[in-house]
């Protein structure tokens, strides 16, 4: 029997919000008193706020809510899942790892005034494994099979197979079940740029340069003492820098950069992330995916001189994705340690020698190949110059290309190497592994652009992830991942370099701040020290 409940008409909200204009509907206050405004300098593309195009995928929206989100102070390790629209821990129904129930929290309304209840995070689940919708994190999702309201608080989790790590998969934002009524590309809902989530905040504003949230009446929670949110858009990072001496309160930089804000009356909070960047190393290529020049280039790298001059130390070495904050899953053994020596003998047993210019080759085809990487961001260059340099070293010429992101088209990655950033899901190892080595993502058009982009296929590697995915035991797992970081190691897919610490700015202004959480790859206002946005207090 289907549940029944009180509802707001969907097409009420959507009208209310205009483009370009400050607004007074989805329940926002009026004008806050002086002080309670807090404005940042984002470099991401402002709107785009629909959950199946991957906002606050991992619980961070101040607009949308999940049934879990991340729980801050927990950096040294994989953190806790915080029931948040969840009652508590989800649970497996008579024991079975396929089949889990989540009861929802009562009392919560959504910013057009309508009542929230588990058909609207069915729904939500259902819309992004649903192909119509064409979701963008779809593949985050391929292990539930169908989410089923069950009661008047209770949510049924229905998976493909056995899954032991549910609460760390369940941060998804939650929208309000009419807004997928009608099943069509994600990218054309009106929740883009018409939100309407539980969350603390409501859209009030929204133009290409600029976004304000506002805190909102009806929330169920305690209201946040900032009332104003202001986003302004700059994707040029020294831009963002200088643009704090007008009247920004904060923003995300290099470390370089912050700290030389911090001279200026900022203070920077870092962050430690599970955010990796390194360099695809696409099959597609007849040179960089050689499977000699893939392992040379692991060897032959300097990480530890990238932490220490790149990231100024805010960061660490990373070879496999397997760091120690998975606990007994890493094996320290199966790092790439630098060793050009050891690089030089893997490439001339493979045939690749030597020229008179210092460039190798073989069967006259040159050790050579263009490296793409997006210039607006200081840290990806200065890596893939750091790359470019020691690949020299070892007779490997690559050939650093600036380009603009809408350049990178899965045409083009299927060929040319790419300074990749990755962790968008990075709180099991499962999301941190699968859909960038398992060969199904190998194939042409599975998941998305990015996963798999070296389209790498290596039995060993697809045993271990498939084991370790179903298996119950978490030592047996661990085990399992131990096996995958071997078989990697034997023969990696591509040049992971290091994991960043995300560095953040911002004005001493008497706000206290509480602390970060581990951070995702997504990055920028919704993370840092404004994760916590609607916990401030003021000092």
């Amino acid at each position: 029997m289907p549940l029944s409940r009180t509802r707001l008409p969907l097409l009420r909200s959507v009208l209310a919000i205009s483009l370009g204009a400050a607004l007074v509907s989805c329940g926002a206050a009026g004008p806050p008193p002086a002080g309670d405004r807090f404005t940042v300098i984002d470099a991401e593309e402002l709107g785009r706020l629909n959950p199946l195009t991957g906002h606050g995928a991992n619980g961070e929206s101040k607009i949308y809510e999940s049934l879990y989100r991340v729980a801050e102070g927990q950096d040294d390790r994989i953190p806790d899942a915080v029931p948040v629209l969840a009652e508590g821990p989800p649970v497996p129904v008579d024991g079975d790892l396929a089949h889990w129930r989540v009861r929802t929290r009562h009392g919560v309304t959504f910013s057009d005034g309508s009542a929230f209840g588990p058909e609207d995070v069915a729904a939500t689940y259902n819309a992004v494994i649903n192909p119509a919708f064409a979701a963008r994190v779809a593949a985050n999702f391929d292990f539930v099979k169908s989410v089923k309201a069950t009661g008047p608080d209770t949510v049924d989790f229905f998976l493909t197979g056995a899954y032991g790590d549910v609460p760390h998969r369940l941060f998804l934002a939650i929208a309000p079940s009419e807004a997928f009524a009608k099943p069509g590309p994600a990218d054309q809902l009106p929740l883009g740029d018409h939100p309407i989530g539980t969350g603390p905040y409501a859209l009030t504003e929204l133009r290409p340069d600029q976004m304000v949230l506002t805190a909102r009446d009806g929330y169920w929670g305690a209201k946040p003492a900032v009332k104003t949110f202001v986003v302004r858009r700059t994707d040029d990072e020294k831009a963002r820098a200088a643009q704090l001496a007008d009247g920004a309160d904060g923003t995300r930089l290099s470390p370089a950069l912050a700290k030389a804000a911090a001279k200026n009356g900022y203070r920077t909070v870092s962050a430690k992330a599970n955010d990796w960047l390194g360099i695809t190393l696409p099959t597609g290529n007849p040179v960089a995916g050689d499977p000699a020049v893939r392992l040379a280039l692991n060897l032959g790298v300097d990480r530890a001189a990238m932490v220490r001059d790149i990231l100024r130390g805010e960061g660490t070495a990373v070879s496999t994705l397997v760091t120690p904050l998975f606990g007994d899953a890493y094996d320290r053994a199966q790092d790439f340690t630098f060793d050009a020596d050891r690089a030089r003998q893997v490439l001339d047993e493979a045939g690749w020698k030597v020229g008179g210019d210092g460039v190798r080759a073989r069967g006259g085809l040159r050790a050579r190949f263009d490296v793409a990487y997006y210039p607006t961001e200081t840290l990806r260059r200065d890596l893939t110059m750091a790359a470019v340099s020691d690949a020299k070293k070892i007779g490997i010429e690559l050939n650093p290309v600036a380009v603009e992101p809408s350049a990178m088209t899965p045409q083009r990655l299927a060929s040319t190497p790419f300074l990749l950033g990755g962790g968008g899901q990075p709180y099991t190892l499962d999301t941190q592994l699968y859909p960038k080595f398992h060969s199904r993502y190998a194939k042409p058009g599975a998941g998305s652009k990015w996963d798999n982009a070296s389209d790498y296929t290596n039995p060993d590697v697809d045993r271990a992830l498939d084991a370790a995915r179903v298996e119950r035991d978490p030592a047996k797992r661990a085990q399992l991942y131990r096996d995958f970081q071997a078989a990697y190691h034997a023969a990696p897919a591509m040049l992971a370099l290091v994991s960043e610490n995300h560095v953040y700015v911002l004005r001493d202004n008497g706000w206290r701040v509480g602390p970060t959480a581990l951070e995702p790859h997504a990055h920028g206002v919704a993370w840092g020290p404004w994760y916590s946005l609607a916990r401030w207090t003021r000092s």
